[in-house]
């Protein structure tokens, strides 16, 4: 029954019609070749990547990550619903297009007849119908919600007229698609028309509009070239408009994301031949950072996530991509710093990750910051309290400036064994600055140092052997600082044959783990509360115990998001009141990214937003687990509510054990 099903391919159409086609299609081709050629230029101005192509990894990350839209996650699941509907809407009827040419070229060649097809009948032609009509239906439909969001005046997405344009041409193509196939099946008087099955219901509109076999003909053949000319306009207008970002994102959602948290360290040979640090010029990007400004679609949803833009900071992640973008096609440029991207937008960055984490295509606004945070550091561009903070790092090893026989003074009358004390240790006690110097974070290394000692765990100290990890300088832009700090820690790591570490702070914990290694130090490192579990595991300590009030639990950013630790120290907890922005999609307190040592008036600081979070759970205490985040909890709760108590989870389990 379905052996005649078929089509004619070009159908109405005289040879003329064929030759102005196969002339558009092929101007069409060129304009968007030489479209796509004129960004890979722009890209090719960047500094080649130091990783080799993995192919195997690549066709896989396509697989998954584009193809399959597993990329698209989190935050705005309608938005990433209609997306997903217009991608794969328009990629199967791009494929369609494909095959019915294969058909074409392949009949043609062998002699074939236009009405007697090579393989496009039958059952496959069927199939073909069902599906494109189904799939023409998911384009339009995604392609109607991303213009109704666009008419919404508080929407985070970036409003071009080029997009009404792109949007309009999308369902022009579908609608006219569905229009042609109706009249097609009024032309050919097809048997079994209800295969198209949306094409059918046109054809019997158009019956019931008056159009038959006397005017068919006229109005498919004009109808058909308006769809072919938006075509082939659309085909080359791709790679100069928003979509652009579809042809940049295949390839960077082909490359293995680098974990979050991680940066890439730069040698001194490096500064010595180049004269430079960090990024001062757009070409001392990478090829790759440079693509990926093509890839950012401008969507907003690291806007949405970043918390100095929430706290009214000169800093919108989208934004800075697409400055960067515009600097990279302007004939004439701007200066990148000053004029392009201002000083006080890079400072205002938490290196929180959330855009880093959020975005669906690969851009990674954290990454071009703290590249651009160098250059200023090596121009000597940072003043005041953070520059001191520096200087303190590297002459006494620690930014309150303190000398290293303080490094214990939190320990008074604890009895805490040094590794020259302890020399067999199993676990070395990572203390950090903090805990060292900051009376309010001393009581947490007490905390801990108790809970392991009540559960006799063999540990110890460096004590003043101690300097800081260089965390913070390595993510304001100081790399060298960080580098010195690093190679001090991992020799005094080696003398005392440390092993396994356990840490309170996480971003001492990210820098262990993600920064020491590239500078051959591998070690175990676990944050305190991983390794407390393993204790109340093991029966040698207790959780904290139900409190008559209610706790709310942090998430600190380098613990969650970066390192993806949450349920670790929610165990150790009595049950909690969850705030609206937990676990991986946690909310800064705004101290990473060396804030910390900025001065800001505590109203102005970066992550109020989470203080007012908190308070709304009505919680008479918050626990934390970094004593950054302890310091910014506590100052922002005290400045709104006195009674409400901020508190570290070894503080918590402390009172039970």
């Amino acid at each position: 029954m379905t052996e005649d099903l078929s089509r004619e391919i070009f159908g109405n159409l005289g040879e003329t019609s064929k030759t102005i086609f196969y002339a558009l299609a092929v101007v069409s081709s060129g304009v968007f070749a030489w479209g796509v050629w004129r960004r890979v230029k722009l890209w090719r101005r960047g500094r080649p990547d130091n990783e080799p192509i993995k192919w195997r990894e690549a066709f896989q990350n396509i697989r998954t990550r584009a193809l399959a839209q597993r990329a698209l996650r989190g935050a705005r699941p309608k938005a990433s619903f209609a997306h997903r509907m217009l991608f794969w809407g328009f990629l199967v009827l791009f494929i369609g297009t494909i095959l019915v040419s294969i058909e074409h070229y392949s009949a043609a060649a062998l002699g074939r007849e236009a009405t007697n097809p090579l393989f496009h009948k039958g059952v496959y032609f069927v199939i073909y119908e069902i599906t494109l009509d189904t799939f023409g239906l998911l384009m339009i439909g995604g392609a109607l919600w991303f213009a109704r969001r666009r008419m919404r005046a508080d929407s985070s997405m970036e409003h071009r007229t080029a997009d009404w344009l792109v949007l309009t041409s999308l369902i022009i193509l579908g609608v006219t698609g569905y229009f042609i196939e109706g009249l097609r099946i009024i032309r050919e008087s097809t048997p079994m028309p209800g295969i198209s099955f949306v094409g059918y219901g046109f054809s019997k509109i158009f019956v019931a509009a008056g159009v038959g076999k006397s005017n068919v003909d006229s109005i498919h053949f004009g109808l058909w070239w308006f769809h072919s000319v938006v075509a082939f306009g659309f085909i080359a207008a791709l790679p100069f408009c928003r979509l652009a970002h579809a042809i940049a994102a295949v390839f960077s959602l082909a490359t293995t994301p680098k974990p979050l948290g991680q940066m890439e360290p730069i040698s001194m040979e490096e500064v010595e031949e180049t004269g430079e640090v960090g990024v001062g010029r757009l070409e001392q990007f990478t090829r790759l950072d440079l693509l990926r400004l093509d890839a950012c679609v401008s969507c907003g949803r690291c806007e949405d996530l970043c918390p100095a833009h929430e706290a009214g900071k000169p800093l919108s992640p989208r934004d800075l991509v697409q400055d960067l973008r515009m600097h990279m096609e302007s004939a004439a440029p701007a200066a990148l710093h000053g004029e392009t991207i201002g000083a006080e937008t890079l400072w205002a960055c938490t290196t929180c990750n959330a855009c880093n984490d959020i975005c669906p295509l690969g851009v990674r606004p954290a990454d071009y910051i703290t590249d651009l945070r160098r250059h200023l550091i090596g121009e000597g561009e940072l003043r005041g309290a953070p520059a001191t903070s520096l200087q303190k790092m590297q002459r006494a090893g620690n930014p309150w400036g303190l000398p290293a026989q303080d490094r214990l003074k939190w320990a008074d009358g604890l009895d805490v064994p040094t590794v020259a004390d302890n020399p067999d240790f199993d676990v070395l006690y990572w203390v950090g600055c903090s805990a060292a110097y900051d009376r309010r974070t001393m009581k947490v290394a007490r905390a801990v140092a108790q809970l392991l000692q009540r559960a006799q765990v063999n540990f110890a100290v460096l004590g003043p052997e101690e300097r800081c990890t260089g965390e913070s300088a390595r993510r304001m832009g100081d790399e060298f600082l960080f580098q010195e700090l690093a190679a001090t820690n991992i020799e005094t790591f080696t003398k005392h044959n440390v092993k396994k570490i356990v840490t309170h702070c996480p971003h001492c914990l990210n820098s262990l783990r993600q920064d020491y290694p590239q500078f051959d130090g591998h070690y175990e490192v676990i944050h305190h509360t991983q390794f407390l579990g393993e204790l109340v595991a093991a029966n040698k300590l207790k959780a904290a115990a139900v409190m008559n009030e209610s706790v709310t639990y942090h998430d600190p950013c380098y613990l969650a998001r970066v390192n993806g630790i949450t349920e670790a120290p929610r165990a150790l907890l009595p049950e909690i009141t969850e705030m609206p922005r937990h676990g991986c999609q946690t909310a800064c307190c705004g101290a990473g990214g060396g804030r910390m040592w900025f001065d800001d008036p505590a109203e102005e600081r970066t992550g109020s937003g989470r203080i007012t979070e908190a308070l709304d759970t009505g919680a008479k205490t918050v626990a934390v687990s970094c004593p950054f985040c302890l310091t910014m909890m506590t100052d922002g709760v005290a400045a709104k509510n006195d009674q409400v108590k901020v508190r570290d989870v070894s503080e918590l389990m402390l009172e039970e054990n």
